[in-house]
């Protein structure tokens, strides 16, 4: 495997993983390795690794190899208070236009009773993982929703 399609990998295993909400610890134990050699890995210390090892991260993550091995997504790891604030305002525009209510987009998003609202409202802050929820919820990309510029 070149060093092209293994670096894919490794994003995309970061991405996936944070998408769905799972620890190093908790990805680890589904496949059997430990929490350090997940780590190893996203941070590239870990410089190859088995096509045994890179299908059970792809069954853990629920994605087929070859989805890993693809140009990973933009991976946006912070996000500015500039962009919370558009990103929130974008989020209520495209939720209302979706016809969909609070309580009911934070049931599908798997938050909290309230949150949303907190959020809304500056009293609360969404993790990294919740907005690339948000926005594979609206269909819509983070770097657009947010308003980063390209």
């Amino acid at each position: 495997m070149d060093t092209e399609m293994i670096e894919n990998i490794r994003a995309n295993v970061r991405y996936y993983r944070i998408v769905k909400g799972l620890s190093g610890r908790k990805l680890s134990a589904a496949i059997g390795l430990s929490p350090t050699w997940i780590c190893c890995f996203e941070s590239g210390i870990i410089r190859e690794s088995t096509p045994e090892n890179l299908q059970l991260l792809a069954k853990a993550l629920g994605k087929k190899l070859s989805d890993l091995i693809k140009p990973p997504k933009a991976v946006i790891q912070k996000i500015s208070p500039e962009e919370t604030e558009r990103g929130l305002q974008n989020l209520e525009r495209i939720r209302k236009q979706k016809g969909l209510s609070v309580k009911q987009f934070e049931i599908d998003l798997g938050l909290c009773e309230g949150h949303l609202y907190k959020a809304l409202e500056g009293r609360r802050k969404f993790a990294i993982g919740t907005w690339w929820k948000i926005a594979e919820e609206l269909d819509v990309d983070l770097k657009t929703l947010i308003g980063r510029e390209a």
